[in-house]
């Protein structure tokens, strides 16, 4: 995000964001220009400019906004640690910014891929780094003997899900998913431990974990 010229208003910022992702819902990532989005948000173009070099810029900030970084996850034990990231990363792909947004933006980055470079740092990236902190935890737990790949184990997690939104005619992201990537990703780091509580998302009577401090 460009941090040059004049203090930023927080309110400034805050009515660009929620104009992208309303736009996004209503009319998908393609068709987003800056002038659309200066008109709903009520500012200018040099406003925006202070702010972003361009629409892609935008879109990390307004995933962050909307669904943070997971790196207030702490439930106490690996698996209510998984579920929660699951859980979240069910509400991002079902959330309409990203349904009518997502396939457009990558189109966007893969013609020009510095386009994709803020959202590896201001989004992608500090959610994958937390997947090595959620398995160093385990492993100082005695959860499991070893740490793994974390970047690999990101991957199985994010993988099927993202899969589901981008591919037309694909089954939606349903708790049956979510057992399945959990499952997958507790066989990879060789996790023996007790599951009850995959059993019970599976029969979808689990409640959701309480984070810790």
């Amino acid at each position: 995000m460009v941090t040059a010229g004049r203090p930023r208003k927080s309110s400034i910022d805050d009515a660009i964001l929620r104009a992208t992702a309303e736009l996004i819902a209503e009319r998908g990532y393609a068709r987003l220009t800056v002038g659309a989005i200066i008109e709903r948000a009520g500012t200018n173009k040099p406003a925006f400019y202070r702010r972003f070099q361009n629409v892609a810029e935008v879109v990390p900030h307004v995933l962050t906004s909307r669904h943070g970084t997971d790196t207030d996850i702490d439930t106490g034990t690996l698996i209510g640690d998984l579920i929660e990231v699951q859980r979240r990363q069910q509400h991002l792909f079902t959330d309409p910014v990203v349904t009518r947004g997502i396939v457009g933006w990558l189109a966007e980055v893969e013609a020009d891929p510095e386009q994709g470079r803020p959202f590896l740092e201001h989004y992608l990236g500090p959610r994958r780094a937390y997947t090595r902190v959620i398995i160093e935890r385990a492993v100082a737990r005695g959860e499991i003997a070893r740490v793994g790949d974390p970047p690999w184990i990101a991957d199985l997690l994010t993988g099927p899900l993202l899969m589901r939104v981008v591919f037309p005619g694909m089954p939606p992201i349903d708790d049956a998913l979510l057992v399945q990537t959990i499952r997958s990703t507790l066989n990879s780091l060789g996790h023996a431990g007790d599951r009850r509580a995959l059993s019970a998302l599976e029969r979808g009577d689990s409640h959701r974990p309480t984070l810790g401090p």
